[in-house]
């Protein structure tokens, strides 16, 4: 009975909120550069565009969850290939070829991103300091889709209680630039058009590993309610979370904007050593997070006998086999840098998943829905 009770603490909805928002929160996010170029460069319509490109993802999301939870479908493969039908081979591909490349960028940033840090600020080597994440990540992840959900949901806490303290202390010290700034910036002076294309972009590449992150770890909702629940809680944290990165940004532009690291920038300005020390430890936190549930989306498509090495008999061997592939892939990606990653990775890869994953899985996700409640 105690164990059911510990076991229910958690709803599904909030796991799954967790996980969309520690996929979210990696170094892109943690270290500002994502939310620097996507939103804040574009001044005051950087304040409210995260809600556009939060909003477009979230419905997306919940039509995935709606129709996994209906069909009991909880890897993205077979999801796919059942959701797209009858062109399952057509978007089923590209989903798949999306996902595959999001796994190779986004963890190979956590790495290179945490690799530097322990290196600057522990002294150790780079080397070491990558080991050491392929290492804890491996822990991580071997030990199924609930460590997964509650490993996301004790970080979601610690990395929201880290960004609140820079963001208040941020805002507070700043008070008065952020208010010349905001009243010196005029919609004027940017475009539009440009900073609402920039946040449909970020909704795009953020789609692919988002959305299959959600689906591998679904299992547990009982009801429309919960696929409802878990999109406005995943939409409303992480949206809240883009804009007060976007207004601390604010309080220290453009010194800030044009950081490689525009949080640790605000960090630095702030005058507390001990938070930079923290800070550190929120960067390795979100990485950890992300790098795990990409982990463990990866185990549950490629876990079966029939599709690796079916020599691999036993599960938890066959898990291992894919985690240490898909980290040796990433480490090579990261020794490329965060800057290429960010700049050059993530802007081809979002442009191309509007097209082929956020948009199609709207506008399927609407029929499908419309097809079930007419049955």
């Amino acid at each position: 009975m105690i164990k059911d009770k510990k076991k229910n603490m958690v709803p599904p909805f909030v796991g799954i909120a967790a996980v969309w928002f520690g996929t979210h929160v990696g170094p892109g996010v943690a270290s500002g550069k994502q939310v620097a170029s996507y939103y804040s460069a574009y001044g005051i319509i950087g304040v409210f565009s995260p809600i556009i490109a939060m909003a477009l993802l979230g419905l997306a999301i919940y039509f995935a969850l709606e129709y996994s939870r209906i069909n009991d479908i909880h890897d993205f493969k077979s999801f796919t290939n059942k959701f797209f039908h009858p062109y399952e081979k057509l978007f089923s591909s590209f989903f798949e070829i999306c996902f595959l490349v999001t796994s190779l960028l986004a963890p190979g940033l956590c790495i290179a991103t945490s690799a530097q840090l322990f290196e600057q600020f522990f002294g150790l080597n780079i080397w070491v300091g990558t080991i050491l994440m392929v290492i804890i990540s491996v822990i991580l992840v071997m030990y199924g889709a609930e460590i997964v959900k509650a490993a996301s949901t004790a970080l979601t806490g610690g990395i929201l209680v880290i960004l609140t303290v820079i963001v208040f202390l941020g805002i507070n010290k700043g008070s008065a630039t952020l208010s010349a700034n905001w009243a010196s910036s005029s919609i004027a002076d940017i475009s539009m058009i440009g900073g609402i294309w920039s946040a449909i972009s970020y909704a795009g590449f953020q789609s692919t590993g988002i959305i299959g992150n959600c689906i591998s770890v679904s299992d547990g909702l009982k009801s429309r309610k919960d696929s409802i629940k878990t999109s406005i809680l995943g939409t409303s944290l992480n949206a809240l979370m883009l804009i007060s990165i976007v207004l601390v940004n604010f309080a220290f532009s453009p010194e800030s904007i044009n950081s490689l690291l525009p949080n640790y920038y605000i960090v630095q300005q702030l005058g507390f050593p001990i938070l930079e020390t923290v800070y550190v430890l929120f960067v390795v936190m979100a990485s950890l997070s992300t790098i795990i549930t990409f982990a463990f989306s990866l185990v549950v498509r490629f876990g079966k006998k029939e599709l690796i090495v079916k020599k691999i008999k036993s599960e938890r061997a066959r898990s291992l086999f894919i985690v240490l592939v898909m980290l040796i892939l990433d480490v090579l990606v990261s020794t490329f840098g965060i800057a290429k990653i960010i700049n050059i990775g993530y802007k081809y890869l979002g442009y191309f998943s509007i097209f082929v994953v956020m948009i199609p899985f709207i506008i399927v996700g609407i029929k499908k829905a419309a097809s079930t409640k007419k049955q």
